[in-house]
């Protein structure tokens, strides 16, 4: 009976925390930039075992375009998780140099990561920060031209890229009891190992962004 008693107990408490839990929607878009980083090639056709220091360029308003998306949830003591997806983009502006006629992730890097935010309270302004790690499912546009300038290596397709971490720090601000403005800073790291035709591809990418969008409470 006790135990009995014990079970019903943290049931209720269960479903009170649930209850009294808020969830949120939001949607963004904004800019988004990437500092260079190296691209190493192990494909057995050219350009093969070449290593690109490459700079990127986002095109974030270019189609498609730089956005994302997030559920949260948030519990009474201002603590949250929540699961994120940005649609990230990275172009190379050195591709020719090792080789590449094409070296991108314009249909996007993709990282999908579960965050645990913090959030505060400065008057009608929320704060928060928040931590995480995913993976990424880029979609990988490589393509160069092998020896004798007859034939084309290519690959273009979706793929799981590797481990990611993301960082961001934001506040949002109520325009009603329903729905919420939102800026932030949103930095992902991604371990990109991919295959390209008779190889590997890897890079670490790093995107950073400053979003602008809008949550919807319920």
């Amino acid at each position: 009976m006790n135990r009995l008693k014990i079970g019903l107990a943290g049931l209720a408490i269960s479903m009170s925390c649930v209850a009294s839990a808020e969830s949120e929607f939001s949607v963004y878009g904004g800019t988004q930039s990437s500092p260079h980083s190296t691209v190493d090639n192990t494909s057995s056709t050219p350009p093969s075992d070449t290593s690109l220091y490459t700079g990127w360029k986002a095109s974030p308003l270019s189609f498609p375009i730089y956005a994302g998306w997030r559920y949260t949830n948030w519990s009474d003591n201002d603590w949250g998780y929540a699961i994120n997806y940005s649609h990230t983009k990275a172009i190379s502006l050195d591709q020719a140099s090792a080789g590449y006629s094409r070296l991108e992730f314009t249909d996007g890097a993709n990282p999908f990561t579960l965050i645990l935010l913090k959030r505060f309270s400065y008057r009608a302004v929320k704060p928060h920060v928040g931590a995480g790690l995913g993976f990424s499912v880029p979609h990988v546009e490589a393509q160069w031209t092998t020896t004798s300038n007859t034939t084309s290596a290519k690959t273009y397709e979706y793929q799981y890229g590797g481990p990611v971490a993301t960082l961001l720090a934001g506040f949002s601000y109520p325009i009603n009891d329903k729905w919420n403005l939102l800026t932030e800073f949103q930095m992902h790291y991604m371990k990109l190992d991919v295959a390209v035709d008779g190889g590997r591809l890897k890079t670490n990418l790093i995107t950073n962004a400053l979003n602008l969008g809008v949550s919807y409470r319920f």
